[in-house]
């Protein structure tokens, strides 16, 4: 074939490319260079982007992939009010009430956990706080599940004190969840009533007591690349082991419910942009997944991700647990057990 009139190829970015290097030499991004990768990362320059984080997930976790699945231990009827939350009192949605859900319930989905491969399950109460029945019921519930099907078991029970954080450290919670949702600066555009630095000490309550830390965002709501930014700063001076990284799945009724979902391409960017910054934590993709990304959900890994939350969410239907196995060996990913 003559290539004498082909066009050359085109350079790879520097700015990317030398952000990447420090990366993949154990250094982390100053607030200069990851500004500097967020502007290049155009749609011209988005395929470097992820050409390096790729780069930057095999270097840090091989090919091995975290994957969790959630249980509600409530559902709805909470007095808070996060913008984007069908489970919020404040919004009339289809979610009705709240309901807790039995012992057998949340027992069922651990074996089902169990029998699908899943190592990893979260029981999450809805509302701002657990009262002291709730937490002796979940710490019963932890022990069993961590006994009989030998599952790692994180809880997200809301804003918790430093004892309540003891207690379910010596329970055997392997990881409490707590997001940040977005930078403090578009905080009191999304939650009016808590503050963000509530959400930082319960944060820092839990990293206290010795529990690994799971707290991430929400993507989709507002944001600017700076307020996505900022956040990741915050994970990454937290110490965050887990990010969870959502993207609004609007719900009819709350106040975001006339959002717009993200680009798909666009999902990507944000991915990769978070694992030039935090190059060593588990990037796991979660709520908003199927519906914001449709046919390009096996990117993420491409991206840089390195964890999913598999099977349905709380309020809004997830992907199959089958599938997302499927499409991890299709990868030649493995699931972390």
């Amino acid at each position: 074939m003559d290539r004498t009139n082909s066009p050359p190829a085109a350079a790879m970015n520097e700015d990317i490319a030398g952000a990447a290097q420090v990366v993949l030499a154990g250094g982390l991004l100053d607030r200069e260079a990851i500004d500097s990768v967020v502007l290049q990362s155009s749609s011209e320059h988005l395929w470097d982007l992820l050409y390096w984080a790729n780069r930057i997930r095999i270097a840090n976790f091989g090919n091995s992939i975290k994957v969790c699945s959630i249980v509600p231990g409530r559902l709805g009827g909470c007095s808070q009010d996060c913008r984007f939350c069908s489970q919020s009192a404040r919004y009339k949605t289809s979610v009705e009430g709240s309901r807790v859900f039995s012992d057998e319930e949340i027992l069922s989905a651990a074996a089902k956990a169990k029998q699908s491969g899943v190592g990893n399950l979260g029981i999450v109460y809805s509302g701002r706080a657990v009262d002291d029945d709730e937490l002796e019921r979940v710490e019963r519930l932890v022990g069993q599940i961590r006994n009989d099907y030998g599952l790692e078991v994180c809880a997200s029970l809301g804003t918790i004190t430093a004892d309540q954080a003891h207690r379910l450290a010596r329970a055997g919670v392997s990881k409490y969840n707590h997001n940040l949702e977005t930078s403090e600066r578009h905080f009191g555009n999304v939650v009016g009533t808590h503050e963000y630095t509530d959400r930082v000490a319960t944060i820092r309550a839990v990293r206290a007591a010795g529990l690994g830390i799971c707290a991430g965002g929400i993507f989709g709501i507002g944001e600017s690349d700076s307020d996505r930014v900022d956040m990741a700063i915050e994970l990454r001076g937290l110490e965050a082991d887990t990010v969870p990284m959502n993207f609004l799945h609007p719900i009819e009724g709350t106040p975001m419910g006339d959002f717009e979902t993200m680009a798909p391409m666009e999902v990507l960017r944000v991915i990769a942009i978070y694992r030039f910054i935090l190059p060593t934590t588990n990037l796991k993709v979660a709520g908003g997944r199927s519906l914001n990304l449709r046919d390009m959900q096996s990117w993420i890994f491409y991206a840089g991700a390195t964890g999913i939350l598999s099977g349905d969410y709380l309020t809004t239907a997830g992907r199959a647990v089958v599938a997302d196995m499927q499409m991890l060996k299709d990868l030649g990913l493995e699931a972390q057990a």
